[in-house]
């Protein structure tokens, strides 16, 4: 592999890189996804809108059904980590992925984000129950009517308090004492959405077979039938900025209408690129971009 230009290299397997991987390969061009096995989407219990699951799939098996897809038309899928990236004055790309070094003449990022996760015990067990969630455009419908809470401070709970009380539930934000910090206005939407403001701090999150309880820190607990965390992404864009890409202050880079960044030849769909973190625009964006690195090749 050392010795081989690759016609594209796409870093992430999660959504975007492995349809980047289907339409590169259908293209036949000479591409290697690279991917460190980090996806969100192995973390989604059942996702409902993406297209073709009605009744929904799991997100590590539609993952696994997106793999067999991608690995049908060429493109070479390996477990790996890119750790450094760098532009050669040719407009080529070297990638170093371990003890390997991998050449390309074009690079989509598809490295995603993270969820800021809440310092609070008991979150690990609560998310395999799947009574914390920490997508609610994902999966919002399926919680008509019940008792939601939203953890998260200031502008970001605030803004998916609002959000989850549009689906007829009883929403609790907890606001971990930011309450302060949050402008008469913003507190006025919460009101006029029926939000009800927890300011105390949550100390323990314990979860049973269908309902989640939050433990304060003065020791009462309060039981809802979801909880999200709502404390911000972290967007995989180090490899991207290191070259000198732009992006936003939340890590989120900043593409064409073709999804190049900022640095020429260097492309990024999903997460990690500004829009909706959804898989289907992911999947979109992934298109979009392989057909423009196709075109420019």
């Amino acid at each position: 592999m050392n010795s081989e230009i690759f016609d594209c290299l796409v870093i992430g397997g999660g959504a975007a890189g492995l349809t980047a991987a289907v339409y590169l390969g259908r293209y036949r061009r000479r591409s290697v996804l690279i991917d460190d096995g980090g996806s969100r989407v192995v973390r989604i219990p059942k996702t409902r809108n993406v297209l073709g699951f009605p009744d929904g799939i799991a997100g590590p098996e539609l993952l696994e059904r997106m793999r067999v897809h991608a690995g049908r038309y060429g493109t070479v899928l390996e477990m790996g980590r890119v750790e450094g990236l760098r532009r050669h004055e040719d407009g080529g790309f070297e990638a170093v992925a371990g003890s390997r070094t991998v050449r390309a003449r074009r690079v989509l990022l598809a490295t995603g984000a993270r969820d800021v996760e809440p310092d609070i015990p008991g979150l690990a067990p609560a998310l395999q129950a799947g009574v914390v969630r920490y997508c609610p455009v994902c999966d919002g419908y399926e919680t008509q009517g019940q008792r939601v809470a939203v953890l998260g401070r200031a502008k970001h709970g605030v803004r998916e308090s609002v959000f989850v009380a549009g689906f007829d539930n009883e929403v609790t934000w907890l606001a971990m004492e930011s309450r302060q910090h949050v402008a008469a206005a913003e507190l006025a939407r919460l009101q006029a959405a029926g939000v009800r403001i927890e300011d105390r701090a949550p100390r323990e999150i314990r979860c049973g077979t269908s309902k989640v309880m939050v433990e304060l820190a003065d020791g009462e607990s309060l039981e809802f039938d979801v909880l999200y965390p709502a404390l911000g992404l972290v967007h995989a864009c180090g490899l991207a900025t290191g070259m000198g890409a732009q992006c936003r202050a939340d890590g989120q880079l900043e593409v064409s209408d073709h999804y190049e960044t900022t640095v020429p030849g260097l492309y990024a769909a999903g997460d990690v690129a500004v829009d909706l973190n959804q898989i289907n625009v992911a999947a979109g964006q992934a298109a979009i971009a392989a057909t423009a690195i196709h075109n420019s090749l």
